[in-house]
């Protein structure tokens, strides 16, 4: 099974020296999450917590469509789940205009993945960005909690 998960960059390492939205903490938190979809109808991204404390969260991520791809990407948010910037041409959320996205990216169906991500208070969009896929319902709001 080949997925890919989102490198750290030079400026996201950075960020979390200088307090961003992904500190330092110890002792993760689990949430499991279930991405899911229903022969095209409707898509859903599943966590078993929608608030976690401040510090490491492990996400426990589990593709559990039978056919489809399927992705777990979180970004800090404030605003609503569904204003993120989006692209209409290529179907997708604008990755490149979203700061401190992180994620795994390219899960087969039935794949499972673990995601430990350091994370500090505030709001967040959890999201899945294959083409499609985050209009069609694959978003869900995740608050940090100090």
């Amino acid at each position: 099974m080949a997925f890919h998960i989102r490198p750290v960059t030079a400026a996201a390492i950075v960020g979390l020296l200088a307090g961003a939205p992904f500190a330092h903490a110890a002792g993760p938190a689990s949430v499991k999450v279930t991405l899911t979809d229903q022969a095209g109808k409707a898509m859903h991204i599943i966590l078993s917590k929608d608030k976690v404390k401040a510090g490491a969260v492990e996400f426990e991520v589990t593709n559990a469509s039978t056919d489809l791809m399927h992705e777990f990407l979180i970004t800090p948010w404030k605003g609503a789940i569904t204003s993120l910037p989006y692209d209409s041409k290529d179907k997708a959320v604008a990755e490149d205009k979203l700061a401190h996205l992180q994620g795994v990216e390219d899960m087969p169906a039935g794949a499972k993945a673990t995601l430990r991500l350091v994370l500090t208070p505030g709001e967040y969009v959890v999201f899945c960005n294959q083409t499609g896929h985050y209009k069609m319902g694959m978003k869900h709001r995740l608050t940090v909690t100090k």
